[in-house]
C-alpha cells in the first residue's frame, strides 16, 4: 500500500494515532509522505471555560491556557515517533466552542457531547479550508465516525464534501463499544488487509504513551495500554477501510 502523499484527518490530537498509529509508522517507513492534520487543534477564544470543560481538564490533569499547548506538544512527540508530519488547525474543541447566535456553550455534558448535531456552517468552513490546502494527488484518510462524538461527526460530514480519493479508519477505542454500528453491520465500509509487524506495534504503543493527559481515560497504566493495543492489532484492528 503506497502513495506519494497520505493525509490523515484527525478530529482531535490523538484520534489518528489511537486508531491507526501502527499503519502510519509503516507508511512513513516506506518513504511515503504522511501527515496528520488535527482539525480541532485551536486555542479557546477565551478562558471563560464551561463547568464541563473544567471537569474535562481536571480529568486530564491540566488547567487553563496550558491545556491546548500541552496537548499539541504531546501530539508533536507522537507524530515524531511515527515519522509523520503534524499540522494543527485553528478550530477549537467543541468543549471550548460557543453558539454563534446565543454565545451559550456548545456542549455542557456528555449527552450533548455525543448527541448534538454538527454545526452546518462549521462543517462547510472546514471543507472549504481543507479543499484549498489538500495536495491534488493526496490520499485522504478520514474517520468513520464511530461513537457519535460531535467533533468526529463534524469531521465526517466535512470529509463528505471533499473531492479526491478517500480511505477511512475506525475510531478507536470507540469501535470497542460501537462494533454493531450500522455503518459496519451494513457493510458500507470494507476493511483493507495490511500486514503490520512487531516494530509497527511498538512504535504505535510508544506514540500513544506520549499522550500522557489522555491515556488514563482508557487504561490504568503502561502495561495495560500496550496489551490493549497488541490485542487490537492482532484482532485485525488499526487498518484502513474503504
Amino acid at each position: 500500500m503506497s502513495n506519494n502523499s497520505w493525509i490523515f484527518i484527525s478530529p482531535h490530537f490523538d484520534d489518528v494515532v489511537l486508531s491507526c498509529g501502527a499503519l502510519v509508522w509503516e507508511l512513513s517507513r516506506q518513504n511515503n509522505l504522511v501527515e496528520i492534520w488535527t482539525i480541532m487543534g485551536g486555542y479557546p477564544s477565551d478562558e471563560a471555560f464551561s463547568p464541563f470543560a473544567d471537569m474535562m481538564h481536571q480529568g486530564w490533569g491540566l488547567t487553563g491556557e496550558a491545556v491546548v499547548s500541552n496537548r499539541r506538544e504531546e501530539d508533536q512527540a507522537a507524530c515524531a515517533i511515527l515519522g509523520a508530519q503534524h499540522r494543527h488547525w485553528h478550530w477549537p474543541d467543541v468543549i471550548y466552542r460557543r453558539d454563534p447566535q446565543t454565545n451559550a456553550y456548545a456542549v455542557n455534558n456528555n449527552t450533548e457531547l455525543f448527541g448534538n448535531t454538527p454545526d452546518n456552517d462549521l462543517v462547510k468552513n472546514i471543507a472549504i479550508e481543507l479543499t484549498e490546502a489538500l495536495p491534488v494527488d493526496a490520499l485522504i484518510i478520514l474517520p468513520i465516525g464511530l461513537g457519535g462524538h460531535v467533533d468526529h461527526r463534524t469531521v465526517v460530514q466535512a470529509g463528505q464534501l471533499l473531492g479526491g480519493k478517500k480511505h477511512y479508519y475506525a475510531d478507536y477505542p470507540y469501535i470497542l463499544t460501537d462494533f454493531d454500528n450500522p455503518l459496519l453491520v451494513e457493510k458500507r465500509y470494507q476493511p483493507i488487509p495490511h500486514l503490520l509487524g512487531p516494530e509497527a506495534l511498538e512504535a504505535w504503543q510508544d506514540a500513544i504513551l506520549c499522550y500522557e493527559s489522555q491515556v488514563g481515560e482508557f487504561w490504568r497504566d503502561e502495561t495495560e495500554t500496550r496489551l490493549a493495543l497488541r490485542n487490537y492489532l492482532a484482532g485485525g484492528g488499526g487498518r484502513l477501510w474503504h
